[in-house]
């Protein structure tokens, strides 16, 4: 099929979905969804083997992230209604205070730029392009190209006309015709990566994107538990700290039933215990020498160092004075003790423009004085430490509203 017919064929299919409720368009997406969910389906077998396969991602892992992004995706009803008022407002116009009546309408074509750090990522926001009755572009990364064709199959196999509203493929990075027939555009990846798409948008099309971010865990006190230490390790285990959510730093107040030191070994002994069931996956040699390098300073510098035996696949590094370090990923934790949590606040605060997710553990008091702080900073979510890695479906990413962002309304006045 040529370029010229994949366009059309993608507008014809989004005229015709455009007349589709919402709610049966949501009732597909859901089918779908389902489906990925029954890890005995052959789709979603072939995806783990795939994804397991390219990625070096341990197995355990992949089935377990795909179940997390599936989840996501099925919470879109909740968030259409959160975003818009009412999903009603993609169908026709809604009454809202003051007499105003409106009605929303989505891209028309969204083109989706992913990267490959985390699979399963592409599963929520073709399903948010298709249920705002959009037709998506979607480019997968060079790095993890085996999901979005699959999950694109899945869809025209449970609704072969909401099918024909996905195209799957790949252009150059400075090939600037897909955007040119964009409504809206969503990419993802690293900093220069998204400036570099940014300028091939052109003017009046709108743009989102994600780039690098920061996350990292704060322990209060009576939070400071071996069971807590567990949950944290598998927020740092998943997809090897790749995703934006992953923590990079845990900050540790002082008084818990265990100390901040011996926190970092109970965080590095769950890490060993991973390790067995989700293996770390490959490494470059550029990420490899980092590790190593870190791994050396840290000898030097750390109060505490816990690494795994004879290899790189993990480590937790601890300091007793505070500070704010990114780690060099692949399962590398910085550990700090705090006599307050509260300090975190002026620690992060040069890193502003790039924290995203707070991991937290402790009394809700703590946890919404330190959310109103660092949210005045930046920090867009505080999830519970264990469940970083699986959003709310109303996550607003990066402060954005994630529906909202993509449409366009149209009001009539009294």
């Amino acid at each position: 099929m040529t370029t010229e017919a994949v366009y059309e064929r993608l507008a014809a299919a989004q005229r015709a979905l455009a007349q589709r409720p919402v709610d049966a368009i949501l009732a597909a997406l859901d089918r779908v969804c389902r489906r990925w969910l029954d890890r005995s389906d052959p789709v979603r077998r072939e995806a783990e083997a795939r994804i397991a396969a390219g990625t070096g991602l341990a197995p355990a892992m992949v089935a377990e992230g795909l179940d997390q992004m599936i989840r996501r995706a099925r919470g879109l009803p909740e968030l259409l209604d959160a975003d818009l008022g009412s999903r009603c407002a993609l169908d026709r116009f809604v009454e809202r205070p003051g007499g105003v009546r409106s009605m929303a309408f989505g891209p028309g074509l969204l083109v989706c730029v992913f990267s490959g750090n985390v699979p399963g990522i592409p599963a929520f926001d073709i399903a948010l392009g298709l249920a705002l009755k959009s037709a998506c572009l979607v480019r997968p990364a060079a790095g993890e190209p085996d999901f979005p064709p699959l999950f694109a199959r899945s869809v025209a196999e449970v609704d072969p006309s909401l099918g024909e509203c996905l195209h799957v493929a790949r252009w150059a990075h400075d090939e600037a015709g897909p955007y040119r027939r964009a409504g809206a555009v969503l990419a993802y990846g690293s900093d220069p990566s998204i400036a570099a798409i940014r300028r091939l948008v052109p003017d009046g099309v709108r743009f989102v994107g994600h780039g690098h971010r920061l996350s990292f865990a704060c322990i209060a006190a009576p939070a400071a538990t071996a069971e807590t230490a567990s949950r944290l390790a598998l927020d740092v285990a998943m997809y090897d700290q790749q995703g934006c959510v992953s923590p990079h730093i845990a900050f540790v107040e002082r008084g818990g039933p265990l100390s901040p030191a011996a926190f970092a070994r109970a965080v590095a002994d769950a890490l060993a215990d991973l390790q067995e069931r989700m293996p770390r996956g490959r490494l470059t040699l550029e990420e490899a020498a980092a590790l190593r390098g870190a791994r050396d300073e840290a000898e030097f510098t750390a109060d505490a160092c816990f690494l795994s035996p004879g290899d790189l696949s993990w480590a937790v590094v601890h300091h007793e004075q505070p500070d704010f370090r990114p780690s060099p990923l692949g399962r590398f934790l910085y550990t700090y003790a705090v006599d307050r949590l509260d300090e975190v606040v002026a620690l992060a605060a040069p890193h502003a423009p790039l924290l995203q997710t707070v991991a937290f553990a402790g009394p809700d008091a703590d946890r919404l004085a330190l959310a109103g702080a660092l949210g005045r900073l930046g920090v867009s979510r505080v999830a519970p430490v264990g469940r970083v890695q699986e959003p709310h479906p109303l996550w607003r990413h990066d402060g954005r509203p994630t529906a909202g962002d993509l449409v366009r309304w149209v009001d009539i006045e009294p």
